[in-house]
Formats: C-alpha cells, structure tokens, sequence
C-alpha cells in the first residue's frame, strides 16, 4: 500500500518518505505551497520503484497537472552550473568545481521505465522529465536543445498550469485517480537517499 501522509494538510500532496535535509525540504515547500488544490493536481513525493529487472530508481517529485505528468529531480545547487558533453560542473561559490552525471538525462530514463510499469498495470501515460533549480541565485548555462527542460521553481509551475488540446497527456481527475492505484499497483517504496545533490 502507498503511505498516504498530507504533510502541512496539503490534499494533494503525499509524501512517501521525508527528506532529513533543510534545503532538501525547503524546495519542496516551495512546491508544495503552490500547487494548486483543484483536479487535476496531485503530488508524490521521495519513492523508489523496482523496474521489472530488479532495477531500483528513486524519484524526488510525480506531479500530475492540468497538460499531462511530470517526474521532477529537485536540484539545490548554488553557484554556476555549465554543461559540458553531458556532464553538469558545478562551480560553487567558494570556487569549487564539481562535476555531475547529466540528471536531466537520468529523470527522462527512470520517467521513461516507470512510464513502462504503469502501462503493464493498465494506465497508459507519458511522464516527461523535468529538472527543478530550487535555489533562485544558481546560474545556469544549458544546450538549446535541454533549456526548455530545465526550470526553476517558478518556471516549473507556469509550464505545468499551461492548458492542452491533446488527449493523450490531458490530466482529468479520473485519470489522475488511475495513475494513484497505477502507483500503488506497481508498489512505490520510501526513498532513502537525499534529494538535492551538493550545494
């Protein structure tokens, strides 16, 4: 069974585990507060899943929204961030460097394989990836071809409440109710890793 806790009495939001970190926590307050409390929205938050090799993926953020669903990873990186042949450095503002593995590319495979698993327990659904900035003074220099996938938090809520035609990803509130027993079907687990990477 997925745990249904409503952290801070959200309706819309279930979080299957807690994040143990501040930052962590505080951008997906940032969310939390404004997301809308109307169908089509709902959020779920800090599970894994198993894949049906036995693969276990952890997802920060499932939002369902008015034009279709969204796995998010939650970044709280501060500094400058560039890309540079799929891999994200990290220059800090203390003038480190660190270099990350591309989670825009790591969220749009575990979207894709959770995408598999739900449509093998009935609901077919496209969930596209997303990568969330929480922290506003980050600087970001991405490829064209990967900007429009890279928001921050404010981005990220204007790009969900936009309004869509098309059927095949349009959210309604019963469809929303089948991708939760999807979920539940599928069998989410509580995350255990942290969310938001290295400052």
């Amino acid at each position: 069974m997925v745990p249904q806790r409503r952290p801070h009495g959200h309706p819309r939001w279930t979080a299957i585990n807690d994040s143990a970190f501040p930052h962590e926590r505080s951008g997906l307050a940032r969310i939390r507060r404004a997301l809308p409390d109307v169908d089509p929205w709902k959020a779920w938050s800090n599970f894994s899943f198993a894949t049906a090799h036995g693969v276990m993926y952890e997802v920060d953020l499932l939002i369902t929204a008015p034009n279709g669903l969204y796995m998010i990873e939650l970044k709280s990186w501060r500094g400058d961030i560039e890309v540079h042949g799929g891999t994200w450095v990290q220059t800090t503002d203390a003038g480190a460097v660190i270099e990350h593995a591309d989670p825009l590319q790591l969220t749009t495979h575990k979207s894709s394989a959770l995408a598999r698993l739900l449509r093998a327990v009935g609901e077919d659904v496209y969930i596209r990836a997303l990568v969330c900035l929480t922290n506003d003074s980050v600087r970001v220099v991405v490829p064209a071809p990967d900007r429009r996938y890279v928001v921050s938090v404010e981005e990220l809520m204007n790009r969900l409440a936009r309004p869509t035609h098309d059927a095949r990803i349009r959210m309604t509130a019963d469809r929303v109710a089948r991708v939760g027993e999807s979920l539940e079907s599928v069998g989410i687990v509580p995350a255990t890793t942290h969310l938001g990477g290295d400052w």
